[in-house]
């Protein structure tokens, strides 16, 4: 059933293309084995390890700073709403005391007296003001009270003059002292809001996920918006843009509430504050917030004792002062990390809201039910602030632990010569060479019409058939022996600390036999059953192909990556594959489970050449 001669001849005709493919697997595994053991294997995985870490820190940084903004740009809109409410009070009632009617305006007594009694008719509930109305007032009267009197002043009427005039520069019931009560009493019960929303929000998080779940700090909050508002007078604020102004920032122009005083008359007569809603008002605000909050916290992520509370919780994942520093998180990098994830936000925000716009808009372009709209427009909004990670400092090692952990117990230098060279690249030449030997050694002969000459002979089909599948397999197993004494040699020159066995090392190139085994029976099936290569080498060709492309593909997806950059959609192509029963991680974790994988391979193979020599003992051939 075997043929020397035959046995010699495709040797002669293979043995070139053999030898060069050997070689350059061979020199292949070489180069892989002892790179990656030189000791930069180490490196790799450090740097691994850091990306992840960066990843993470950046993208709290850019989470928080979205907080920061949200936070900021709401507080200043309940701002404007407050001091529109105070100064609403305050100027109402300077405007009702400005109304006042004067005897030397009418004609008679009575005329005025009847003025007089109307004008009191008019006079705003002082009892529902605030705090800020109820202060106004009370200077007011206060200042009238005090109103000198000819009487008082020994009846000369100079030093009477004199008195008035001391006495009208002390008013307080001008406009600006107006806005200046409304504005202290609007900072006031702002500080208020802030640490009700934080407590509010700190309560919402117990609920939901516990009390390690708790991030947002009040006086942190408060310190924030403090900062983005800019308000008179305030040492802490004005020392901190003392410091940024060092940085090289411009410092910010003081809270506008000019534009809002003066939206005031007019909000008195309509009952409603238009311009607090508006787009111009809206877009000052968020601009601000945007600007001021990037400061904020591109100030308090770089200061020493922040840097030195990163660096400490870092520390577990091999994070130093020193490496810390490499990261160049200086004030102008959080900066702009900061100022990216806002304007990220913002132009989400924006399109999200246009498109429950649509929905609402009709024709001419009018908001049809503008209730529903604002409602769809709030809850949008707060879906957007719920997806917004909340502190940096408590949140990052618990974001990064799992993906460090996994890293740090990845065996790289196992997966680049295990998954990556014997499973993928290792098999791409010996494929190719097995392609094209079982392709030459039967359906080849028959397509050029050789055959026909060793048939001639004395030499039967089951002989020619058994002789060429003995080749073929033989020249498979020689070139996975060489890989093996190759890889051993490798393995005794590498000076990096691996876990990598010479048991191992032999079961990878055994299992990598077994794929070879099963593929090329798979195309000396189809070598044996058609009759022109063109079909044998498109469809066992084609079909091994695949399998290898569909393992690389696989390979992103496999459990062996680490879930960080793991790609899981990609997994479905192992199911699709005979070499995912090339089981690396059951050889590297010193398990069995590789074992039955390995006898399917190898009898799927064998079957392919027991079938196709079956085929082509009883087929017509064209000679």
């Amino acid at each position: 059933m075997f043929s020397k001669a035959l046995f010699k001849q495709s040797c002669k005709a293979n043995g070139v293309m053999w030898a060069i493919i050997t070689f350059a697997v061979c020199f292949m595994l070489a180069c892989v084995m002892l790179i990656s053991g030189s000791g930069n294997i180490g490196e790799t995985k450090n740097a691994i390890q850091d990306t992840i870490v960066r990843k993470e820190v950046e993208s709290s940084f850019e989470n928080r700073a979205i907080n920061y903004y949200v936070f900021s740009a709401d507080s200043l809109k309940k701002f404007d709403e407050m001091y529109a409410k105070n100064a609403t009070e305050t100027i109402s009632y300077l405007t009702w005391l400005g109304n006042m009617p004067t005897r030397a305006q009418t004609d008679t007594d009575e005329i005025y007296a009847a003025k007089i009694q109307a004008w009191n008719a008019l006079k705003p509930d002082t009892a529902k003001f605030g705090l800020a109305g109820k202060e106004f007032v009370k200077a007011v009267k206060s200042w009238q009270a005090a109103m000198p009197t000819l009487e008082g002043c020994g009846g000369d009427s100079a030093t009477y003059a004199s008195a008035m005039q001391a006495w009208q520069a002390k008013s307080p019931a001008t406009v600006n002292n107006a806005a200046a009560i409304a504005y202290k009493h609007a900072v006031t019960d702002l500080n208020v809001y802030v640490v009700d929303k934080v407590d509010e929000y700190n309560k919402k998080i117990v609920e939901e996920k516990g009390e390690s779940a708790v991030t947002m700090d009040a006086q942190e909050y408060s310190s924030l918006v403090m900062c983005v508002l800019y308000p008179e007078g305030v040492e802490q604020i004005n020392d901190y843009y003392a410091e940024i102004a060092a940085k090289g920032e411009t410092l910010p122009a003081k809270y506008d509430i000019t534009s809002l005083t003066e939206s005031i008359p007019a909000a008195i007569v309509s009952g409603k504050n238009d311009y607090i809603t508006s787009k111009e008002r809206t877009e000052y605000r968020e601009d601000r917030a945007e600007l001021l909050s990037s400061y904020f916290i591109a100030y308090n992520m770089t200061n020493e004792e922040t840097v030195k509370t990163l660096v400490g919780q870092l520390s577990g994942y091999g994070v130093n002062e020193a490496k810390y520093a490499s990261f160049g998180y200086d004030y102008a990098k959080v900066k702009d990390i900061a100022i990216t994830g806002e304007i990220t936000y913002r132009n989400r925000l924006e399109y999200e809201t246009g498109e429950v716009a649509k929905k609402y808009t009709d024709s001419e372009g009018n908001i049809t039910d503008k209730d529903a709209y604002e409602t769809a427009v709030a809850a949008k909004e707060a879906e957007l602030k719920n997806e917004i990670a909340s502190s940096l400092l408590s949140s990052l090692p618990e974001a990064v632990s799992e993906a460090l952990k996994e890293v740090g117990e990845l065996d790289l230098y196992s997966l680049v010569v295990g998954s990556i060279f014997y499973k993928l690249a290792g098999l791409l030449l010996p494929i190719i060479y097995m392609i094209m030997a079982a392709n030459n050694l039967v359906a080849g002969q028959v397509d050029t019409g050789s055959m026909a000459y060793v048939l001639s002979t004395s030499t039967k089909r089951k002989t020619v058939v058994f002789t060429q599948a003995v080749y073929l397999i033989g020249s498979l197993f020689l070139m996975f022996c060489l890989t093996t004494a190759t890889g051993c040699v490798c393995l005794a020159l590498v000076t990096e600390d691996i876990s990598l066995t010479y048991g191992q090392l032999v079961l990878l190139n055994v299992g990598a036999f077994c794929v070879l085994l099963c593929l090329s029976g798979l195309n000396f099936l189809t070598s044996c059953w058609f009759d022109r290569s063109k079909r044998s080498m498109a469809i066992g060709g084609g079909l091994s192909i695949f399998a290898l492309v569909a393992a690389m593909l696989g390979l992103f997806g496999s459990p062996i990556i680490p879930s960080v950059v793991r790609l899981a959609s990609l997994n479905a192509f192992n199911y699709v594959t005979v070499i995912s029963l090339f089981d690396v991680i059951s050889i590297i974790d010193g398990t069995n489970a590789f074992i039955w994988k390995f006898v399917i391979l190898a009898v799927a193979g064998l079957a392919g050449y027991v079938i196709g020599g079956m085929r082509f003992d009883k087929k017509d051939l064209p000679l």
